[in-house]
């Protein structure tokens, strides 16, 4: 073996677990929803989200169905179901986080949100009890508005 060789194979070698750890830190990152700066706002006196019988789409939480680990990656599901033969329009939907004014993180999960509704296989949360007011309207113009809440404990 000549030395170029040795030192490739060393060179490659002392990168392998760099590049192992940097890969397992970006997987573990995950998809922020509520960050500890978010979390530490007060609790927001505003929610739009009410009980009535409405002909909107339907909102419903789906995962998860507790508490999850904070900080830590967690699938996240918020399912739409249109109703009456309409259609949802996935450009409609908005995500508040109920802290301090109200934050819009609609942006931070535009990727995920689709017609049947939000799936991100790991968002991640700081450790607190977090309520996310989730909005979407269909075809037809009706909006339903819901809470989503995630305990991280």
């Amino acid at each position: 073996m000549s030395v170029l060789t040795r030192r490739v194979l060393l060179g490659a070698a002392a990168i392998l677990p760099l590049v192992e750890s940097q890969t397992q830190a970006r997987a573990q990152a995950g998809n922020w929803l509520v960050t500890s700066q978010e979390a530490a706002l007060p609790l927001s006196p505003t929610s739009k989200a009410g009980r009535a019988i409405t002909r909107g789409p339907a909102i419903r939480q789906v995962s998860p169905a507790g508490p999850v680990a904070p900080n830590s990656p967690f699938p996240l599901q918020i399912e739409f179901t249109a109703r009456g033969g309409e259609k949802i329009d996935p450009a409609t939907a908005q995500v508040l986080v109920l802290r301090g004014n109200n934050v819009n993180i609609t942006q931070r999960v535009r990727a995920y949100i689709t017609p049947t509704g939000i799936v991100i296989p790991d968002a991640m949360v700081a450790p607190g009890t977090h309520a996310l007011q989730v909005t979407v309207s269909d075809s037809g113009g009706r909006q339903s508005i819901a809470n989503i809440e995630i305990e991280a404990r």
